[in-house]
């Protein structure tokens, strides 16, 4: 979400179709037959803001 406000502020044009597009599901780190690292579990992520007011979501046709 923040590069989206970044890229955003600019100037690039983002539509709804665009994010819909995006996957949330992030894999890269998964590590399916070795070691993983568990140091950064104490770590604590900065807070997440779902909100988009920067895109015109009324192009898409979602229920409410």
């Amino acid at each position: 979400m923040d590069v989206v406000r970044q890229l955003v502020a600019e100037g690039w044009p983002i539509t709804a179709d665009q994010l819909a597009a995006l996957s949330p599901y992030l894999r890269s780190h998964i590590t399916r037959f070795g070691a993983y690292a568990t140091d950064e579990l104490a770590h604590k992520p900065a807070a997440f803001n779902p909100v988009l007011a920067e895109v015109d979501f009324s192009a898409l046709d979602l229920a409410v």
